[in-house]
């Protein structure tokens, strides 16, 4: 076990090396005396990609998908064991990536490399959001101060973090194709500005639709639809943030060689999600999730989902032959032989479907006033069976991919079917966008926690109650101890899994 003085250094380091802002939190501190040992900014950008979207899709599978109930695990969804050890990977990790991040911004801002800045920030930006969204008030103003003597840095409100990222998006828009620099290094978008801008504005989109139930995103959002030249927004699945995985070893999807024992053993498709996909008649059931053992190969496959927060799964509908493990695309190669890892899903830092259920609702709810709910929520959801439908491989038997795209009929029934009352609209488009937030890092959570769509019930191991936060990491208390206390002050609660975060007034 690390003892407290290597605690203590770690804690320091990663403190004091997290990116810097002012108090707009907007402009990074570059270390003058420092400047001709900066890097090329392209040697580090793939590593953060890869390194951020991997940990992305694994958190998510570990945790976050549980937690929003799309998938199921006895020992992740006993949530008295989510222990402070959990959170301290969580915590620092984000934080050691905002490290690398800063110092790619200052090589930029050292060379002239507008892009490469505005790259930076459209992933900081990403990384902070989840990092607040899971904890609340979180170190963001003087995160990176250490070389004016804040070793030991405050924490911001989540209100605080949100403005100063929507600031840094912003400015990123209109970094992103002021220079010339060719971009190297860049795995997500092959140096594609445009890409990077439409994922800026998208971010933006997301936040403000977030906070909506406090502040009112109408004139941000309005601003952004309403002028398409200057903050493009994705058009289809091609253009959204996905990363895309390839054949050499560590270049694969992180469940390409993962724990075969999470998928035969403890890890099944929830039952929450068995039952909204069969209501649905939906065909993404065979892709986010494999047939029963018991029905494998037969001509009739059956699916089976299994409740969170229960001892012992295999006490479930006659055990594991009736359960249905992960869909192939995220299995482990011993799973699905014949798929290759290029293959494989994606890691999604923010896909069109979910775009396009943002605006839906904005617009449903009169925030925006550009387009129509309907064909937005539909365009969501046809975008989601194409994806997927481009995944599936040529040898693949089930699901095929013309097996995941629906008949018409699928968009008529009651279920689907863009009528109602406003309240019937908007619960349509949630389900549907919690569909397509399937394993998509910390997204679905934070869509229930602000949505309450779909209904999540305790188990009768979770004590009664559904995480709606992350506790802070165990060494914050120790040595920023003032600062921890009155982030508790910002978060208006006790450090524990049920005191909601800022936007969550669900």
């Amino acid at each position: 076990m690390k003892n407290i003085f290597s605690k203590l250094i770690l804690g320091l380091c990663a403190l004091m090396l997290v990116v810097s802002c002012t108090k707009d939190f907007v402009e990074i501190n570059t270390n003058t005396d420092a400047t001709s040992n900066l890097p090329d900014p392209g040697l580090l950008l793939p590593n953060i990609i890869r390194t951020t979207s991997h940990r992305s899709w694994k958190n998510s599978f570990d945790r976050f998908a549980v937690v929003a109930d799309q998938i199921a695990n006895q020992f992740s969804s006993t949530y008295g064991n989510w222990t402070r050890s959990d959170t301290d990977r969580f915590f620092w990790n984000n934080y050691d990536q905002i490290k690398e991040l800063d110092k790619m911004i200052n090589a930029a801002e050292n060379k002239g490399f507008n892009n490469y800045k505005g790259i930076g920030l459209v992933l900081r930006a990403w990384i902070f959001q989840g990092i607040t969204d899971n904890f609340g008030p979180i170190p963001y103003s003087e995160a990176g101060k250490a070389a004016i003597d804040i070793n030991f840095p405050k924490y911001d409100s989540q209100e605080a973090v949100y403005s100063g990222i929507l600031a840094e998006l912003e400015m990123a828009n209109e970094l992103l194709g002021s220079t010339t620099e060719i971009i190297t290094g860049d795995i997500l978008y092959n140096g594609d500005i445009s890409g990077w801008k439409k994922f800026a504005n998208g971010l933006r989109l997301r936040i403000l639709m977030r906070q909506s139930g406090r502040v009112d995103p109408s004139p941000e959002m309005r601003k952004i639809i309403g002028n398409p030249t200057v903050y493009p927004l994705f058009t289809s699945f091609l253009d959204q943030a996905a990363l895309q995985y390839l054949t050499e070893f560590e270049n694969e999807h992180p469940s390409f060689r993962g724990n075969v024992s999470d998928w035969a053993s403890s890890t099944r498709l929830s039952v929450t999600m068995e039952k909204v996909l069969k209501d649905l008649n939906d065909p993404r059931l065979a892709v986010f999730a494999m047939p029963t053992p018991a029905s494998a190969g037969t001509a009739t496959p059956q699916y089976g989902g299994v409740p969170n927060g229960i001892k012992d799964i295999q006490q479930w509908n006659g055990g594991s032959v009736n359960h249905s493990a992960v869909g192939l695309l995220w299995a482990p190669k011993q799973f699905a032989p014949n798929l290759a890892s290029e293959n494989a899903a994606q890691s999604i830092l923010m896909s069109y479907s979910e775009l396009q259920f943002i605006l839906a609702e904005a617009r449903e709810r009169g925030f925006i006033t550009t387009g129509n709910a309907e064909t937005y929520y539909q365009n969501g959801i046809r975008g989601q069976f194409e994806y997927y439908a481009s995944r599936i491989p040529e040898n693949f038997e089930l699901p095929t991919a013309a097996q995941v795209i629906p008949p018409e009929t699928y968009y008529t029934q009651v279920n689907v079917a863009y009528t109602g009352s406003l309240e019937d609209k908007l619960n349509k488009i949630y389900i549907q966008k919690w569909l397509s937030l399937f394993l998509n890092g910390g997204e679905a959570w934070s869509h229930w926690r602000r949505t309450g769509v779909p209904e999540i019930v305790a188990g009768p191991n979770n004590e009664g109650y559904v995480p709606v936060r992350y506790v802070y990491p165990a060494d914050e208390q120790r040595l920023n101890e003032q600062n921890y206390n009155e982030a508790l002050v910002l978060l208006g609660g006790p450090d524990n899994l049920i005191t909601k975060v800022w936007w969550d007034v669900n």
